[in-house]
């Protein structure tokens, strides 16, 4: 819709992502959305170095995003807080935080009617005025599955974008909005591949340290829960990709002759 205040993510200083919601820190919701956003930042080739959840509570709110802004950074990306009920404070918190002012936004205010086929003249229902709150000045982008909107601001060095917390709404908005401008800022996906090493954790965990070592661009993770004592350990292999090529047949290589210099094998993941 608008943009105005939220300028570009600096590609070199790390992202983190925060879950709004009383029902997430007291366990009643389970929190797929940070997994999601995290995965999809990590391929959009962001570093991420913090997933934070915090309750419904405007003052641990902003001393969170604070924090981060004085961390410098890059992108604080945060699902829920955006709905209609009274203990929504979303809004009214990041527009705090960057210092403006809370405004009823008049292109969702016109999405809205034209939504529900209301005239001029019609009173907007109150959940939808509600929900119409941006901090003065952010860019917005319009919720097509959903009413809340998502919106963008900058605060310092650091971009504030909100997301509504239904998953299937910030689903949408991230492949519609904000990940396409994700890859735009942390330049393009990080490549990623997961194998089956012949080795117990003990034995590969060596191994994956020196291949990190080697290629400092790359992270490698072996999952103890999904191996089996008789066959192996599922290791994943994530490359930031930078300007000039791919460097995970290189990582891969490295990896493929240290685990076989080891007497051990590399085997594909099904």
């Amino acid at each position: 819709m608008s943009e105005s205040r939220m300028g570009i993510a600096d590609p070199a200083a790390p992202a983190e992502v925060l879950a709004i919601g009383t029902e997430v820190v007291i366990g009643r919701i389970q929190d797929t959305n940070s997994s999601w956003l995290a995965q999809r930042l990590t391929e959009a080739g962001a570093r991420v170095d913090r997933i934070t959840a915090v309750a419904d509570d405007p003052d641990l709110l902003e001393n969170v995003w604070r924090d981060a802004v004085a961390r410098r950074a890059s992108l604080v990306l945060a699902t829920g807080g955006l709905g209609p009920t009274p203990d929504d404070l979303t809004v009214e918190v990041a527009a705090a935080v960057a210092g403006v002012e809370v405004i009823q936004h008049p292109e969702v205010i016109a999405s809205y009617r034209r939504r529900r086929e209301l005239s001029e003249s019609e009173p907007l229902p109150p959940h939808l005025y509600k929900m119409s709150s941006v901090p003065e000045g952010a860019t917005v982008f319009e919720n097509g599955p959903g009413w809340a909107p998502a919106f963008a601001i900058r605060v310092g060095e650091t971009v504030l974008a909100c997301m509504p917390g239904p998953p299937s709404e910030m689903q949408w908005l991230w492949e519609d909005s904000l990940g396409p401008l994700a890859a735009g800022w942390f330049g393009g996906r990080t490549e990623s591949a997961r194998v089956l090493v012949t080795m117990f954790e003990s034995q590969v965990s060596p191994i994956l340290g020196l291949v990190m070592d080697r290629h400092p661009n790359s992270y490698l993770k072996a999952y103890v829960a999904l191996g089996s004592r008789n066959v192996g350990l599922p290791v994943d292999v994530i490359v930031r990709r930078e300007p000039g090529g791919s460097e995970l047949p290189e990582v891969m290589a490295t990896l493929r002759a240290l685990v076989e210099s080891a007497g051990a094998e590399i085997r594909p993941w099904s």
